[in-house]
């Protein structure tokens, strides 16, 4: 079994309390990845860890947060809160309305591009002008940019991440059940 790499991002006292909370993991050397993954997702979820974990150069993803977040935009329909514009400055005193502020998190973003087969688009709001409501987030995760089920887009030893993406399917197809068939693969 390859030994595991497992790095981290942020402040000191960010990193330091995570590189704490995960020596609560027992025989960690000897665990599988995928297993891995999953153990230190269910600890940033339940410390509340912001530090960024690693895991052979990886990161490691807040379930937590993403769907905290995904429910708030299927709360609001859209990934931009109307009610919240933003204002372009215009010259020093003028000011004209640009957009809306997201709903979409940076966090949720960037778990976007980075693992579910789409790509940055920019930026966050360049994302959401492609997918601007709940409705064309169901389409992509149905089908990504690379013509796929995002499920079926993240390896099998991106756990945590396949974890987070089985969650968002039960919340976006509550009554659909997804077959995956050797025709598929």
């Amino acid at each position: 079994m390859p030994k595991l790499k497992i790095s981290f991002r942020g402040s000191k006292a960010q990193k330091e309390r995570a590189k704490d909370i995960l020596d609560l993991i027992p025989r960690i050397s000897q665990l599988s990845e995928g297993d891995v993954r999953l153990k230190i997702q269910d600890l940033i979820d339940e410390h509340d860890l912001t530090a960024h974990i690693l895991v052979n150069g990886n990161g490691v993803w807040s379930r937590k947060r993403i769907i905290k977040n995904l429910r708030r935009i299927l709360t609001h329909g859209t990934l931009y809160d109307r009610e919240r514009p933003i204002y372009a400055p215009v010259g020093s005193t003028l000011r004209l309305p640009n957009g809306a502020t997201p709903i979409l998190s940076k966090y949720f973003y960037q778990f976007l591009h980075l693992c579910c087969g789409s790509i940055a688009h920019y930026n966050i709001h360049g994302w959401i002008h492609q997918y601007p409501t709940a409705d064309n987030l169901k389409k992509f995760f149905k089908r990504n940019e690379f013509g796929k089920r995002v499920l079926d887009w993240i390896p099998e030893w991106h756990s945590d991440a396949r974890r987070i993406v089985e969650e968002i399917e039960q919340m976006l197809f509550p009554f659909e059940t997804f077959m995956k068939t050797r025709a598929d693969n």
